[in-house]
């Protein structure tokens, strides 16, 4: 952040806490010939100073799946009133997927891939050795929501469950480390979205407890959605409310690309965003607010938003945000 811009009064509220979430991904068997970074400011993730309509594939009867005579078997441990039919595959996906990249991010490495014909698209695949395979594959069925990231497909190995996601191409992330800030009205619209899903898991009984910008991702239509659902623990609803509380750095984040050195929560550009914004109000209520639901009726949220509302400011993150990945040849 330039020096000018830390001239101004800062407006601090109370002090933030977060905690880092784990690493869930797993390198797939393709060998990782090229780490680069994408065009945009001499920054790379790994040396960053920012810390921070459910549907499922079917083939049709008259369509030529590749794994159709594959052992289709369903997760046994998971029959309990769940919403959905959940099923998991027996046998390797690269018979139906190939391999693209691997794209990563501090706390969402993902492998990206595409359909085999005569099917098209792209997917995100992220792998869970056996041991956290349960618990994954419990969450991922369990929760469905329009902005939780939707779930295609699932494979299992004798040491790996594959599920296979919604591509959604970048996260809050990039939108943090390109060159563009988002306007009060294109936070609210970000915003809304993730209070929304924060909302559904509280009704639920879950929270995520490992909310940051690389694991809530943007479609470039202006979708957004929460990822890492492994992460999500069931509660009582009588603890702290850490996905309210990981909002302070996430908004933090968004308006100003940083969070202060000292864990305190507020803005030091005050010409970018006046004390009295709905946005500092907004960003002072995560200090306190006891659930997502009651940030839903705050004043920033009430703003007409569109989901386009943000398509220049993706956009902008996809061109200048600098990008981790490895690939072959």
């Amino acid at each position: 952040m330039d020096s000018q811009s830390r001239r101004f009064t800062a407006v601090d509220f109370s002090k933030a806490q977060g905690e880092a979430p784990p690493h869930a991904a797993h390198d797939t068997p393709d060998g990782q010939l090229q780490r680069s970074s994408s065009p945009g400011r001499n920054l790379s993730l790994g040396n960053s100073p920012i810390r921070s309509s459910k549907k499922r594939y079917r083939a049709s009867d008259d369509e030529e799946d590749p794994i159709a005579t594959a052992e289709i078997v369903k997760a046994q441990a998971y029959k309990r009133n769940l919403p959905r039919d959940f099923q998991v595959r027996m046998g390797s996906l690269w018979d139906c997927y190939r391999k693209v990249l691997d794209v990563e991010h501090l706390d969402n490495s993902i492998t990206v891939a595409e359909r085999k014909a005569p099917h098209s698209g792209l997917v995100a695949i992220k792998v869970f050795p056996s041991a956290v395979a349960e618990k994954a594959l419990e969450r991922h069925q369990r929760v469905t929501h329009e902005n939780i990231v939707d779930v295609l497909d699932a494979f299992t190995t004798d040491t790996y469950l594959y599920i296979v996601l919604e591509h959604l191409p970048i996260s809050l992330l990039q939108i943090v480390e390109g060159a563009k800030y988002p306007s009060e009205l294109q936070l609210a619209a970000i915003l809304k979205q993730i209070i929304c899903g924060l909302v559904y898991l509280e009704r639920e009984k879950f929270q995520h407890g490992s909310l940051h910008c690389s694991v809530i991702l943007l479609s470039a239509q202006g979708d957004l959605k929460i990822t890492n659902l492994q992460c999500c623990e069931t509660v009582d609803g009588n603890g702290e409310p850490r996905d309210v509380r990981a909002l302070s750095s996430i908004m933090m984040e968004l308006m100003q690309k940083y969070v202060k050195d000292d864990g305190a929560v507020g803005v030091d550009n005050l010409r970018r965003w006046h004390s009295d914004c709905d946005a500092v109000a907004f960003l002072s209520e995560t200090t306190s607010a006891a659930s997502a639901l009651e940030l839903q009726d705050h004043a920033l949220l009430k703003r007409r938003t569109r989901k386009e509302d943000l398509l220049g400011l993706i956009f902008s993150a996809e061109v200048t945000a600098p990008r981790s990945y490895s690939c072959s040849a």
